[in-house]
């Protein structure tokens, strides 16, 4: 199943299966967002996911949070 032209949210995807999730949904032509709940680890989503997406820092329990991330998705993503 190829994932071309689409944009992933995956929560925890700085380790475990979080991040095999992101890996594999990149290996299928997604761009991924990956969360984190530290800085250090959107930091190393960034790093491992290069040119096929970014990591952010979210806290699933704020809803300030989240409605960040979402903004940061739909400027660079585009989406509503």
């Amino acid at each position: 199943m190829s994932f071309e032209g689409k944009v992933a949210l995956v929560t925890g995807a700085s380790r475990g299966i979080g991040r095999a999730i992101a890996e594999t949904l990149v290996a299928r032509g997604a761009k991924v967002i990956g969360t984190a709940t530290s800085e250090n680890g959107a930091q190393a989503i960034s790093e491992y996911l290069g040119a096929n997406g970014k990591g952010l820092m979210l806290n699933v329990t704020d809803p300030a949070s989240i409605e960040s991330v979402l903004e940061n998705i739909r400027a660079e993503f585009g989406g509503s």
